[in-house]
């Protein structure tokens, strides 16, 4: 009966840590008709509007934070040792379908994005799959500072965008009690 038991709950430990091994989210850039990887977390790009292209598996939805405060994003990776706001505060609600062509840079709190239909998200309009495995794109035309109330267009900007892409736990009392970064990044500006 022991046995019994023991092999039970190594079998549901299992379906777990594979059922969260299954959670992934994955960035790409997309400018002038090329497509830009990842290399090193980096992304380098020209000063123009570009897009982000999302691959999710095992989520609906996430939290995206971006700065151009490099210590913040260091903290919030761990290389750091600063408060990071991202992980207290609840994520900005966003109009559906990305009509601005906006990210919102916030030191104090992320962005919330979701894919729960074709009717319902967060995206460039035509996104595919379902709410267990999608693909979309995010243009980015201009960048919205929240803390500065400012919009700047792509080509005015100067310093690195830094993003953290992640899903914060909760208690009863919808306090942040951990969370679990899926992927992070630089974008870069060529000279």
């Amino acid at each position: 009966m022991k046995f019994k038991i023991i092999f039970i709950l190594c079998a549901l430990c299992t379906l777990s840590s594979s059922a969260i091994a299954q959670q992934s989210v994955s960035i790409k850039a997309r400018q002038d008709y090329k497509l830009v990887a990842s290399l090193n977390h980096s992304l380098t790009l020209s000063r123009s509007p570009f897009k982000l292209l999302f691959h999710v598996k095992g989520l609906e939805s996430f939290c995206i934070a971006f700065t151009s405060d490099r210590e913040i994003y260091r903290s919030a990776i761990g290389e750091a040792d600063m408060e990071v706001m991202w992980f207290e505060n609840t994520g900005m609600a966003e109009g559906l379908f990305n009509e601005d062509k906006t990210i919102l840079l916030s030191d104090e709190a992320p962005s919330y994005w979701f894919y729960s239909s074709l009717q319902e998200h967060r995206f460039d309009k035509h996104p595919q799959g379902t709410t267990k495995e999608w693909t979309a794109e995010r243009s980015v035309e201009n960048i919205f500072d929240v803390d500065q109330d400012e919009t700047h267009s792509v080509q005015q900007i100067q310093r690195p965008i830094y993003y953290v892409v992640y899903v914060p736990q909760y208690d009863e009392d919808y306090n942040v009690i951990d969370k679990k970064i899926y992927t992070y990044g630089e974008i870069l500006w060529k000279p």
